[in-house]
């Protein structure tokens, strides 16, 4: 127990730092942040829909940036491209990594060769001409740096998708565990006051319950900050357009 209780200075510690940190983002000085709901008390994530499409990855920043500057180059040798970004869905039934998405994921060339058989997207550009070798190598520079981004924005994706998936099947079995050193408890409890056990009995329960507890604690900590995660990895969430989303940050 002792060893246990030791523990807490140091968790509080990391708690105020966290908080010191939270106060100077939002602008104030050093300080506790107010309590709400205990995190067991929260209401659980929502489900990631099934579906998800490519497109939302379009908002990202860097997408964005790498996009532009692809564009840019791509008309300075001529050539008229559509939409860059293959499209798929990213997330399959229950929350899950789509199967087109782990294609994506599982390979560089495999991102190209699946976007080239749904849009036809600017990578199989072959032969691409142009008057000037300088502005043909610009445009390499900046296919590839988009190639790279949106490659890189995919992988996030596929990985907060994996993430909160086994995260939730983690937490459904510690949450099993936990019950069952709870009633577990519970009757050794029972049976020491009736006089049938010895409250070393009863210890050795409680030893067994609280690393349990402690790990589901964790679980749902990662779980959330997994949602938090893959809603970054979008560029935001994935109920709101672009126009709706920045109307509502205006507020």
């Amino acid at each position: 127990m002792a060893q246990n209780a030791a523990r807490v200075p140091d968790i509080e510690r990391q708690i105020a730092i966290k908080e010191n940190q939270i106060s100077i983002l939002l602008g104030r000085a050093p300080g506790a942040i107010v309590r709400g709901a205990r995190l067991t008390d929260l209401a659980a994530p929502p489900e990631v829909p099934p579906g998800l499409p490519s497109a939302l990855l379009e908002r990202r920043p860097d997408v964005r940036q790498a996009e532009d500057a692809a564009r840019a180059a791509n008309a300075g040798i001529g050539i008229t491209k559509g939409s860059f970004l293959p499209r798929i869905g990213l997330s399959a039934l229950l929350g899950a990594v789509s199967p087109r998405l782990e294609d994506i994921t599982s390979s560089r060339a495999g991102l190209w060769s699946v976007g080239t058989q749904i849009t036809g997207p600017v990578f199989q550009a072959g032969g691409l001409r142009g008057q000037y070798r300088e502005a043909e190598e610009i445009w390499q520079e900046a296919r590839l740096r988009y190639e790279r981004t949106a490659l890189n924005a995919f992988g996030e994706v596929a990985n907060a998708l994996v993430t909160r998936q086994k995260l939730a099947e983690m937490r459904t079995q510690q949450e099993h565990a936990v019950r069952a050193y709870d009633d577990a408890l519970k009757v050794s409890t029972e049976r020491y006051t009736a006089g049938k056990a010895a409250y070393f009995e009863v210890l050795q329960v409680q030893q067994q319950l609280y690393p349990a507890e402690v790990a589901l604690a964790h679980t749902r900590r990662d779980e959330l900050e997994a949602f938090v995660q893959l809603y970054k990895a979008l560029g935001g969430g994935w109920n709101l357009s672009d126009e709706e989303w920045i109307r509502g940050a205006s507020k």
